[in-house]
């Protein structure tokens, strides 16, 4: 949804989840996202 242009306040609205939680996952997301891409591109 994030990607989709969603703003956290809109995500965590339709998902009925709190705001910080939306904010850590896409934090974890984006952390374990450039671990992979840091891995592919060492390859």
């Amino acid at each position: 949804m994030y990607l989709s242009g969603y703003k956290y306040n809109e995500i965590a609205d339709k998902l009925n989840v709190p705001l910080g939680t939306v904010k850590s996952r896409i934090f974890f997301a984006r952390q374990e996202l450039q671990k992979v891409l840091k891995d592919f591109h060492q390859g």
